[in-house]
């Protein structure tokens, strides 16, 4: 399927979200603590990506921050549905941090033939393995999100 823009990327991952989840629009918008009409925006695509909107939808619906972004920067609403349980993007993300952390400004020196086969191998194991245990992959996930709620802006007005 193609998506005209962002904004329709982001609804159909959004309502894909929400009805894994079983929730209707009243049951969201009275978790986000926002007026149904705001919330039906929001779901629909319109106006801008606001990120504070998107961190408390996750936490509303105990899904994927990050696979949220990535599913719209992929062009794949679907993405976000595959990533909501395993949080395989928030996982990324954690990693990707720690790896920011270690290497700082060396990571400049990496040639994009050692990133893609790096990646590629990383993604090849994955695919054959198909997913970690659930108990570890949750405790490494609460200490990770911790660290990485603890780094992120506030929303400012």
């Amino acid at each position: 399927m193609e998506y005209g823009d962002d904004g329709h990327l982001r609804s159909a991952a959004l309502k894909g979200v929400r009805k894994l989840r079983g929730l209707s629009t009243q049951d969201l918008a009275a978790r986000l603590n926002m007026p149904l009409r705001t919330y039906e925006h929001f779901e629909a695509g319109h106006g801008r990506l606001n990120l504070d909107y998107l961190h408390r939808f996750s936490e509303a619906t105990n899904s994927d921050f990050y696979g949220l972004l990535h599913a719209i920067a992929i062009g794949s609403p679907a993405f976000a549905v595959r990533t909501a349980d395993n949080k395989f993007m928030t996982t990324f993300t954690i990693f990707l941090q720690a790896y920011d952390g270690k290497m700082g400004d060396r990571i400049r020196d990496l040639d994009a033939r050692s990133l893609i086969a790096a990646l590629g191998e990383m993604f090849d194991a994955l695919a054959e393995v198909g997913g970690q245990r659930a108990e570890e992959a949750e405790s490494f996930l609460d200490e990770g999100r911790e660290d990485l709620a603890a780094r992120r802006p506030k929303p400012g007005r």
